[in-house]
């Protein structure tokens, strides 16, 4: 037996907790406080999600839910269901059956288990085969609706069923309706006394009033039946185009799909078992997959004016969740700030004033420590890119794959999108995100602008040797070259190209211009004591200890000026010149300042803010300027960094 005071000690601690643990989950609930901010999400997860374009040969007929218990989670079938279970029953024979997804939609947060979601798939050449051998009916699933209880259970007569308002707008659209047997659809409230018939509905909510809620029998002779979690699915007859063949979850309250042939329901599934993890989102695709490369090409090519414009968005943070707000300015802008929220509204802000040929993302596109889910944080921040049909190129940071996706994993998620111009880059070659990307002159077989994407890695292989960050490898700086001797006769042909100066009337030709980007610093950066700046440098530098030569070799190649991220609270551009050769050496090294809310900041009130690189190939000049979140319309730190080819000090 406890001694009666030990024992009251455990009894109110207990207590104690469990009204405090409470409270949290009411707070949570009604938006008072945000749990997830306060719990690390990468603290119990260690889920691995699938890939983002999953095969389209295959119907799905079925679909299951199951929990997957701690001590079972290295059984690569915990959480399936056996194979003669669900519709169709065992399809092995016609090579088909259960396939779990490998995200857990708890996200690591139900601490004794996992909850996965499983389809039962079979293959377009088989299923004809099973219908005919086995006299079943045709039906696959060919549409999904989940109830959203804040909107749908307004609907009267629908408290019961609480169907969702898609389904019964679909059973209403499905129907010739006889006012005199279903009378529920008319409005009392709306007919006109003098002539008996029903007026206009302007009003949500009177119109809300006027739907009528179907039975159960009535939606299963049109195919909808309840599966489980609040979901619904619709059954009708094969077809390749229009059935629902691939099916993902993206989290979170701010989850966005930007994949064309994709369809994200806004209404969570309901009933996962985690108080403290974020709500799951069902998105499908029907039809074929897509390849985005191929449908949403759009060539880099020189604008009529001679001038190609990029954005340099570095270092954006972006979490599965909100995001928490690190350091933003002013101070009291904290109170309920939502960090990737207003991150994006200061990108769309930046893309209406500067309408850019290409945006360029130096690395940390996603806070890997706050994103369980790295497909939901990294699609949140490409979106706005996708939107406006804007291309884009990615490197990796140092944080963008300690999420739940690998570094060749996100590289190729990132190079997948719409209007992506990235690459994942030779196997051969250390790292991902390593290619050369050139934009088109007047002519086809011309290149305007080069540009070279590296992968600067993320910490350092041996710390006691070599402390902090790794560096560029050998054979990237090797692979560079080689992509730079590849492009030289289509460069010659660019500055053979004669056209009429419209300021003189002379005929000119025009000049090649190179530039360099990945997100870690190079050892050169920290020349600020001994080279001439332009910005802001408010804290150290933060390159590796080890320098591999990377400076000397874009020199070398023709690279004029170098962009980088990773220091958020630097801001500056350096002219690195090193005069020990008989003609002179000159390089720029630019920093992009940092951009997202959720990355910190602080360092005496330093403002987000976005750098902008301006090629104009007529004047062979590269001109830079920046804008920041608080004055996005006003242009801060212009300079002209390249003329007539030359770096120049501005």
């Amino acid at each position: 037996m406890l001694p009666k005071r030990l024992f009251r000690v455990v009894f109110y601690t207990l207590f104690f907790l469990s009204f405090a643990y409470v409270l949290l989950l009411f707070a949570n609930k009604h938006q008072i406080i945000e749990i997830n901010k306060f719990i690390p999400y990468g603290l119990f997860s260690s889920t691995a999600p699938s890939f983002f374009q999953p095969p389209s040969d295959s119907f799905i007929v079925d679909f299951s839910i199951n929990k997957c218990y701690f001590y079972n989670y290295n059984n690569p079938n915990c959480g399936k269901p056996e194979p003669q279970d669900g519709k169709f029953g065992d399809l092995t024979s016609f090579e088909g059956g259960w396939v779990r997804l490998k995200k857990d939609l708890c996200l690591g947060k139900c601490w004794t288990n996992k909850e996965f979601f499983a389809v039962k798939k079979i293959n377009h050449d088989k299923y004809q085969n099973l219908i005919n051998e086995k006299n079943l009916k045709d039906e696959v699933i060919v549409d999904i609706a989940i109830a959203n209880p804040e909107i749908d259970l307004n609907i009267k007569g629908n408290e019961k069923l609480k169907l969702p308002r898609y389904i019964i707008e679909s059973y209403h659209n499905s129907q010739q309706f006889d006012d005199s047997v279903h009378a529920n659809l008319i409005d009392q409230d709306n007919i006109d006394k003098t002539n008996g018939k029903r007026s206009k509905v302007n009003d949500r909510d009177d119109l809300n009033r006027m739907l009528y809620v179907p039975t159960i029998k009535e939606l299963v002779k049109i195919g909808w039946e309840y599966k489980s979690n609040g979901i619904w699915v619709r059954y009708g007859k094969h077809d390749v185009e229009t059935s629902i063949n691939a099916i993902d979850f993206l989290f979170g309250p701010e989850a966005i799909e930007p994949r064309p042939n994709w369809n994200l329901i806004n209404s969570p599934i309901k009933g996962i078992s985690s108080p403290f993890g974020l709500s799951a989102y069902i998105t499908y695709r029907r039809g074929p997959k897509l390849d985005y490369k191929k449908e949403y090409n759009k060539p880099l090519k020189m604008g009529d004016n001679d001038e190609f414009k990029i954005l340099q968005v570095a270092d954006l943070h972006f979490s599965t969740d909100y995001g928490q707000c690190y350091n933003p300015e002013p101070p009291k802008s904290a109170i309920g700030c939502k960090a990737d929220s207003r991150t994006l509204k200061f990108i769309n802000k930046i893309l209406d004033l500067e309408k850019p040929d290409l945006v360029v993302l130096t690395g940390d596109q996603i806070f890997g420590l706050t994103a369980p889910d790295s497909e939901t944080a990294a699609f949140k921040a490409l979106a706005p890119f996708v939107e406006r049909k804007i291309p884009f190129a990615i490197v990796l940071g140092n944080h963008d794959a300690e999420g739940s996706l690998s570094a060749q994993e996100l590289m190729g998620l990132y190079s997948d999108l719409p209007y992506s111009v990235s690459a994942v880059g030779p196997v051969d070659v250390d790292g991902f995100g390593n290619y050369l990307l050139t934009v088109q002159g007047k002519s086809s077989s011309s290149v305007a602008l080069a540009f070279y994407f590296v992968d600067s890695h993320a910490n350092s292989p041996n710390q006691k040797v070599h402390p902090g960050y790794d560096w560029i490898k050998e054979n990237q700086l090797i692979y560079m070259k080689e992509e730079a001797a590849s492009i030289k006769d289509d460069i010659k042909v660019f500055e053979k190209e004669i056209f009429t100066d419209p300021d003189t009337g002379l005929s000119r030709t025009r000049t090649h211009l190179s530039m360099a980007f990945f997100h870690i610093p190079i050892p050169e950066f920290k020349n600020v004591n001994k080279q001439k700046y332009v910005g802001e440098h408010r804290e150290g530098v933060t390159a590796p200890g080890y320098n591999s030569g990377a400076r000397d070799v874009f020199q070398e190649i023709g690279v004029k000026a170098i962009g980088v991220g990773h220091d958020h609270c630097n801001d500056f551009c350096l002219l690195d010149e090193n005069q020990t050769t008989d003609e002179e050496n000159k390089i720029w090294l630019c920093y992009g300042g940092g951009v997202g809310i959720g990355g910190y900041g602080g360092y005496g009130g330093y403002q987000r803010r976005m750098r902008i690189f301006n090629l104009n190939t007529a004047k062979g000049e590269i001109k830079t300027w920046k804008r920041t979140e608080d004055k996005p319309d006003t242009i801060i730190d212009e300079q002209v960094i390249v003329t007539s080819g030359k770096i120049v000090n501005w």
